[in-house]
């Protein structure tokens, strides 16, 4: 009996797991409705919102006579917003970015780590896609920051992503949202975690929401950014996870089990 009760309540609790979580396969309907239909519906809602409601501009005056701004955003050079969460901010980004790069490396020298080898490469290749890929919208699209803006103590007009209208001599490269992107890559660690060990999936997704929102309310209160361009950050974040861990984990299960040499080789 002693033998019996702790197999039958580690059996509960993988079926209790098991029952939880989307099937973790390439064909899964439960696994792409919550991960990638779910995610894209919430999307288009929020930037619809966004749109329909103004909450641009509405936030942002709002952010604006709450600081007591004028002519310029008070916090824009302000010790918290500028040099602890901004300058900060990208040095810890930089340095877990060493981190886990660190560890794949060593993950060829020392065993132990070899089981999370292509765990380390998904979390840096994922990490580093987003910021790139946030880079790439900010030089290819010329929306201005919030303090560039005339409303705002600024010189330049306001035109939304939707308006179809841009200034092409703009100092803009404000969208999406740069800083932002290096705390919300960081949702890769819930695929991370979904490979490993999945019930630790939601720590690693509030770990990356927490530091993206961290990182989007300060830009947001130095006028450096409005709440759209971190909506859009997320998405790509997320996406840009959602693609790599099809990439280099569904995809390798999927030719696994269709391949018993293969899965035998493994």
């Amino acid at each position: 009996m002693s033998i019996a009760k702790p197999v039958t309540e580690s059996m509960t609790e993988l079926m209790t797991e098991s029952i939880s979580l989307p099937v973790d396969t390439p064909t899964s309907p439960a696994f792409w409705r919550h991960h990638l239909m779910l995610p894209a519906i919430c999307f288009l809602l929020a930037v619809s919102l966004i749109e329909l409601f103004h909450l641009d501009i509405a936030l942002g005056q709002w952010l604006f006579r709450l600081e007591g701004g004028v002519d310029g955003w008070p916090l824009r050079n302000a010790w918290l917003t500028e040099k602890l969460i901004h300058v900060g901010g990208r040095n810890l980004v930089i340095l877990l970015g060493v981190i886990v790069l660190s560890l794949l490396g060593l993950s060829y020298r020392k065993p132990a780590l070899k089981a999370y080898r292509r765990g380390l490469a998904f979390l840096f290749m994922s990490v580093l896609s987003s910021v790139l890929l946030v880079r790439l919208g900010k030089s290819l699209v010329h929306l201005d920051c919030p303090w560039h803006l005339k409303i705002f103590g600024g010189s330049a007009d306001y035109f939304s992503l939707f308006s179809g209208q841009f200034d092409a001599d703009s100092p803009g490269q404000c969208f999406p949202a740069g800083h932002s992107s290096g705390g919300y890559a960081w949702v890769a660690l819930y695929f991370f975690a979904l490979a490993y060990g999945p019930r630790f999936r939601w720590i690693g997704l509030g770990f990356g929401l927490l530091l993206g929102l961290t990182f989007g309310i300060a830009q947001q209160l130095r006028g450096a950014h409005f709440i759209s361009h971190d909506v859009w950050t997320l998405t790509i974040s997320w996406f840009s996870a959602l693609t790599w861990y099809y990439a280099l984990f569904l995809r390798r299960r999927q030719a696994l089990s269709a391949s018993p040499a293969l899965q035998t080789a493994s």
